[in-house]
């Protein structure tokens, strides 16, 4: 049972667009990664975001490449909201979740160790970790 977590892409500043929508750069490595999944065949049934322009943009890439699979806003996705709360909605069946730090970074560390202050992984923007949870228990791994 599978979830993907995936960091915005590249924003623009709040000088340049208050909404912070992707930059140009941000959308071509959004672009980029999207693609490079598509050619490792994931079956993506549902793609969640916060509900901020950047990581609604980041989604609907994701979901455009990857099989126009539905798209949904998902509260606690904010950058400093709780990923205890968060944790308990999370569905593992091959479901990506679009994002924020150091939210997402403290989720994926409260899934594996229990301590969201742990900083198991160091995401980058576009990029995504896959966490594989099974009988044996919880595995990270990253594109």
């Amino acid at each position: 049972m599978i979830a993907y977590f995936v960091q915005h892409g590249l924003a623009m500043t709040k000088e340049e667009g208050p909404s912070r929508r992707l930059s140009q750069d941000g959308r071509k490595e959004v672009e980029c990664m999207a693609r490079y999944l598509r050619k490792q065949d994931l079956a993506i049934r549902e793609v969640y975001h916060s509900g901020k322009t950047r990581a609604k943009e980041t989604a609907q890439i994701f979901a455009e490449q990857l099989g126009n699979c539905g798209i949904r806003e998902l509260s606690g996705m904010s950058p400093n909201d709780d990923v205890r709360g968060f944790a308990s909605t999370l569905k593992f069946d091959n479901t990506m979740y679009v994002g924020h730090l150091p939210h997402l970074g403290k989720a994926i560390s409260y899934l594996i160790t229990g301590n969201e202050n742990q900083n198991l992984v160091k995401l980058a923007n576009s990029g995504v970790v896959c966490v594989e949870k099974g009988s044996a228990g919880v595995y990270i791994d990253g594109f």
